[in-house]
């Protein structure tokens, strides 16, 4: 009963301290979005398209991906169908779609959700690794474009087709009232789940602490972390990563949180399950929506490509870490 009582008693400290950051970091950052920030991205859109030899239409799709990749991708496709964009430029696009969602996700989850998790440094460290992930891909881009797209002059521009509907929020300004209602709307769900997660993951963690349970899956798991001199407590949020990021990092924060790791270990133990949450990931969600979206063959080549450039940026992330950090 005791071992229950101070688990349920660190748990609700932790729970309370954390849940009012994640509230204030999550709803701030989502009025922003609200108010319209993620347009000064906009600008980016046509000069990478033309660097990499692609049209006004790869341009137009990956502006849209900052909304919504799989918008995006329906885009492309559409566009491809319709004979506006070639295979080679489809896969492109399709790649470049995907760099919004690096540079998004700070906003939507690494600030309100792992900065106050992990704390500042290891934050930062991870957002690098999501922004050099998406440098990666547009430096991909180009060389693939002006490698194998060549440059075609355009019977028109796929922007002057555009017109701003009434209804869009970047056409109609809203009182800040209504700001405040619909990033309520749009978060509470999220914000809600991520607090009866954090709640139950710390629990568990301290009853098997509390318990010593923890100190004989250790002993069992230790040969296991010896390649990368690695704690055997951060097999657990390892294997959590893999089935779900926010999961690990949450289990991550707890052992942080007992000193049972050290930052070190615990940013050289995320990036190591990135890498294998990454395929896992692509095979059991984004190959059958971009084999639905593109086809077969496209499908699994933009896959395949995405897989690969994500991995690469994670792995340079670790080897800078195992060298550098300490």
């Amino acid at each position: 009963m005791d071992i229950l009582i101070a688990s349920l008693d660190h748990t609700l400290r932790l729970v309370f301290r954390m849940g009012v950051i994640m509230f204030i970091s999550l709803f701030g950052v989502e009025i922003l979005v609200q108010l319209g920030v993620m347009k000064y991205l906009k600008p980016m859109g046509k000069p990478v398209a033309r660097l990499a030899n692609l049209p006004s239409e790869s341009a137009l799709s990956f502006l849209s991906a900052i909304g919504s990749m799989i918008a995006a991708h329906t885009m492309t496709a559409q566009f491809h169908q319709d004979g506006r964009l070639n295979n080679r430029e489809m896969v492109a696009t399709g790649v470049l779609n995907t760099v919004p969602f690096h540079f998004k996700e700070t906003l939507t989850f690494q600030l309100p959700i792992v900065l106050p998790l992990l704390g500042m440094k290891l934050c930062m460290i991870y957002i690098a690794a999501f922004w050099l992930a998406g440098v990666i891909k547009i430096c991909f881009v180009i060389v693939y474009g002006r490698l194998l797209v060549p440059r075609r002059r355009e019977a028109s521009d796929a922007f002057d087709a555009l017109e701003c509907n009434p209804a869009d929020q970047d056409c109609s300004p809203r009182p800040f009232a209504r700001l405040l209602r619909d990033a309520w709307e749009k978060r509470k769900k999220m914000f809600l789940r991520m607090i009866l997660l954090l709640f139950f993951v710390t629990l568990a963690v301290q009853l098997l602490m509390n318990s010593g349970a923890m100190v004989a899956f250790e002993r069992l798991i230790i040969p296991m972390t010896s390649l990368l001199k690695l704690p055997a407590a951060v097999i657990g949020p390892i294997t959590a990563y893999i089935l779900s990021p926010t999961v690990g990092i949450t289990y991550m924060s707890n052992l942080l949180e007992e000193r049972l790791v050290t930052e070190s270990h615990a940013i050289i133990a995320l990036f190591a399950g990135s890498l294998l949450m990454i395929p896992a990931t692509r095979l059991r969600r984004t190959l059958p929506r971009y084999t639905a979206i593109f086809g077969l063959k496209s499908g699994l080549h933009i896959g395949g490509l995405t897989t690969v450039l994500s991995m690469s940026s994670r792995a340079v992330m670790l080897v800078w870490v195992l060298v550098f950090f300490r």
